[in-house]
């Protein structure tokens, strides 16, 4: 199972893409989130793009799924026939909709590939383009879900954004691959996790590799130095800051 980090940042990062990676595994492709700028990022490093398989939303805010209408353009303009599996919390194929009419009004009449959504809730398990998807609920928004992700024998748990919990803790239990949310780099902000927080959680549930994703804009800069250093005082995992570009292979 191979891991693309096609972003990393949080909302209000002008730095940054937002947070979304590409996982491939046994010849099928599923993307992660797919915020503001996610799509352009995906397009820009990912060979023949117009195939991804499929596609998952953590939750309905902006940085996570306000990309759609470039993507869903971008495949138009490829002239994608492949069908394409947009995957979710309740509501999604809703939402979907409303985001890319406000857009182009007329794309999901024009588009020549077959659009069919999965909807997810808190504990739901199905498998959608060779992937096996099974979710949780996660502490952030009425819509939020965390995710783990099965392919060939390997597993990747993703949060989505949220503060993390014991649903959490049972679903990324051994995971080979943790991509969790770490706004803060210790306390709290409401919905929201922290450095010092996911050092805990990797810990008691033995995952393996820990990337941190969607730093606070000052976090990630101001307290890199911080941050690297609190990472260095625990050997439970190996943690790292992902960077835009970096592939992980577990």
């Amino acid at each position: 199972m191979k891991c693309t980090f096609l972003g990393t940042g949080s909302a209000f990062d002008a730095g940054q893409t937002n947070v979304s990676m590409l996982v491939e595994c046994g010849g099928n492709r599923i993307m992660l989130d797919c915020g503001f700028n996610a799509g352009h990022a995906c397009m820009n490093m990912v060979p023949d793009a117009q195939n991804i398989d499929a596609l998952w939303i953590s939750h309905f805010h902006g940085d996570h799924f306000f990309g759609l209408p470039f993507l869903f353009g971008s495949f138009f303009s490829a002239g994608r026939e492949k069908t394409f599996h947009l995957c979710g919390p309740e509501g999604i194929a809703d939402k979907v909709t409303q985001v890319v009419n406000l857009a182009y009004p007329t794309m999901f009449r024009k588009i020549g590939f077959r659009v069919v959504f999965h909807e997810f809730r808190p504990g739901d398990e199905n498998s959608v383009a060779g992937f096996g998807l099974n979710t949780c609920s996660i502490d952030h928004s009425a819509s939020a879900l965390a995710l783990r992700l099965d392919c060939a024998g390997k597993t990747i748990f993703y949060t989505g954004d949220g503060a993390l919990n014991e649903d959490c803790m049972q679903l990324a239990e051994k995971a080979q691959l943790g991509i969790l949310e770490a706004y803060c780099l210790e306390g709290s902000v409401k919905g929201h996790s922290s450095i010092k927080a996911c050092i805990d959680f990797a810990t008691y549930a033995r995952i393996e590799n820990v990337g941190l994703v969607h730093l606070e804009p000052f976090v990630r800069t101001c307290h890199r130095k911080d941050v690297i250093k609190q990472l260095s005082l625990t050997d439970s995992a190996n943690f790292f800051l992902p960077e835009q570009g970096q592939v992980v292979e577990i």
